[in-house]
C-alpha cells in the first residue's frame, strides 16, 4: 500500500508526512519525501515473545509528499494531484489551522468548503480523462474498426456518465474484464481517500482530535476515512529527547503520536485487514484486503503457494491467545484446514500447505 499526499498548497503535507514517518525531511533537496513506515502491531509483538529465535517482520505502509518541480500557483490543486495519480491512496491533506503569515487559497478556514473543492477537482480531472480518451478512439476507430475499441469506448462512456452523476468511479459496479480493459487508467476517484485534517495546537489534545475526526466526518464524502492532527505539534515532538516527549505530550494531553492514528486510517481507508505466518525463522504480519481468499492470500506469500495450493491451516488469534501456545492450540483443536475458497479473517494465523 502506498498513499501520496497532496492538497491545496500551503496546507502542510510535508509536515504530515514527518509527522507520519517520524523523519525531518530536507527542504533543499528538491525531491520527493518517500519513507516506508513499518505498522504497530500488538499481536505480532504477542506472537513474536512467543517464538523470539525468530526475526518479527512488521507489515509496512509506504507515504510520499511529491516534490513539486513548477510551484503551483496558490489556488491550484491540479499539479499535485498529477504528481500523486500512482498511489493506491489519496491521502488528501485539508488546512484547519490559522497562520497570517502563510498564504492559503480560501480567506478562512473551512475544512467542509476546502474538502468539497478539492473532490470536485478530483471529478473534474477524471472527466477531461474520460473525455480526451473517447475523442482518442473515435479518431482511431475511423482508421481501423476494431471490436476492441469500441468495448473501451462503451466502458469510459459508462465511467464518464457515473462521474457527470457525482459519484466516484470507487462505486461504479463493473465486471472483472471491465476493470481490466482501464486498469492502466488512474482515475482519481477510483482510489480510496484518506482526509487528514491539520489542526491548531490549541485542538492537538487527542481528546479534541478524535472530536474533530468525529464531527467532520459526516460531512465529508461517504467513501473516505477521516483523521485529525497537529502535524506542527507533532513535527516539534520529534525533535526531542523520549523522556521529554512524553512530558511534553502529557501536558498537552496526547494519548499516542498521530503516526498511529493515521495508520489506523489508512487501514480503515483500504479496508485492509493482516494474517500472520510463523515460519522457522521469522514470524510475518501480512496486509491484506478485507474479503481475500486464502488462495490469494498464499500468492502474497510467494506465488508457488497459490500455484500449488492444496489447504491453508488456520487459528484464530484469540483462539491462540486462549490456548496460550502452539501445542495446547493443537490439544484443544483449535486449528482448522480451510480451502481456497476460505475468505481470510483479520488476525488469522495461516500455515499454507502446496506443492509445486
Amino acid at each position: 500500500m502506498n498513499i501520496g499526499l497532496c492538497g491545496f498548497p500551503k496546507v502542510g503535507k510535508t509536515s504530515v508526512f514527518e509527522a507520519v514517518t517520524g523523519l525531518l525531511s530536507d527542504a533543499h533537496a528538491h525531491s520527493t519525501n518517500l519513507a516506508a513506515v513499518p505498522v504497530p502491531d500488538q499481536r505480532l509483538d504477542r506472537l513474536f515473545a512467543d517464538f523470539p529465535k525468530s526475526r518479527e517482520v512488521q507489515a509496512k505502509i509506504e507515504y510520499f509528499d511529491p516534490y513539486l518541480h513548477e510551484p503551483s500557483p496558490e489556488d491550484a490543486i491540479g499539479p499535485s494531484l498529477n504528481a500523486v495519480k500512482g498511489a493506491s491512496v489519496l491521502g488528501l491533506v485539508v488546512r484547519g489551522f490559522e497562520n497570517p503569515n502563510v498564504p492559503y487559497i480560501f480567506q478562512t478556514i473551512d475544512l467542509k468548503r476546502a474538502v468539497a473543492v478539492s473532490v470536485e477537482r478530483m471529478f473534474e480531472a477524471d472527466i477531461v480523462v474520460c473525455e480526451r480518451r473517447v475523442e482518442k478512439i473515435d479518431v482511431i476507430y475511423l482508421k481501423a474498426k476494431s471490436d476492441d475499441l469500441e468495448r473501451e469506448r462503451a466502458i469510459i462512456v459508462k465511467c464518464l456518465d457515473h462521474l457527470r452523476g457525482a459519484s466516484p468511479l470507487s462505486r461504479l459496479e463493473l465486471s472483472p474484464e471491465e476493470r481490466a480493459a482501464i486498469q492502466s487508467i488512474e482515475f482519481l476517484t477510483a482510489k480510496p481517500l484518506l482526509i487528514v485534517l491539520n489542526v491548531d495546537e490549541k485542538d492537538a489534545s487527542t481528546e479534541r482530535l478524535k472530536k474533530i475526526a468525529a464531527d467532520f466526518k459526516p460531512l465529508a464524502p461517504q467513501y473516505a476515512s477521516v483523521v485529525a492532527l497537529c502535524a506542527r505539534l507533532e513535527r516539534e515532538l520529534l525533535e526531542l529527547e523520549e523522556e521529554d516527549r512524553a512530558m511534553f505530550m502529557q501536558d498537552a494531553g496526547l494519548a499516542d503520536l498521530a503516526k498511529e492514528r493515521i495508520i489506523r486510517a489508512s487501514y480503515d481507508a483500504t479496508e485492509t485487514i493482516c494474517f500472520f505466518t510463523i515460519g522457522n525463522d521469522e514470524v510475518r504480519a501480512w496486509p491484506l484486503r478485507a474479503g481475500t481468499t486464502a488462495i490469494k492470500a498464499a500468492g502474497t506469500v510467494h506465488t508457488d503457494m497459490a500455484r500449488g495450493f492444496i489447504r491453508a491451516e488456520v487459528i484464530a488469534f484469540d483462539d491462540y491467545v486462549k490456548a496460550d501456545s502452539m501445542r495446547e492450540v493443537k490439544a484443544q483443536k483449535l486449528n482448522r484446514l480451510e480451502g481456497k475458497d476460505y475468505v481470510v479473517a483479520d488476525g488469522d494465523i495461516i500455515e499454507f500447505r502446496f506443492h509445486v
